[in-house]
């Protein structure tokens, strides 16, 4: 059985400071990055993933509305 792990696609992902991808995570995977000096309400950059954290559940890419993240 292959696992599949959660894969972040930067061309999609909005930046939110509240990503609710990373709100689900029950094993806190997700590194929500700091807020954007320019941006209000945006993080600098797209969260990161803890892959050794991570359970491969898949619940991150269920809530993300933006379709941004992927079990691949």
């Amino acid at each position: 059985m292959l696992l599949k792990i959660p894969w972040v696609d930067r061309s999609k992902c909005k930046r939110e400071s509240e990503c609710k991808a990373a709100a689900v995570c029950k094993q806190k995977a997700f590194e929500v990055q700091p807020p954007s000096e320019e941006e209000p309400g945006l993080a600098r950059d797209c969260p990161l993933v803890d892959l050794e954290r991570c359970k491969q559940c898949g619940e991150c890419e269920k809530a993300c509305p933006e379709h941004a993240v992927k079990m691949v």
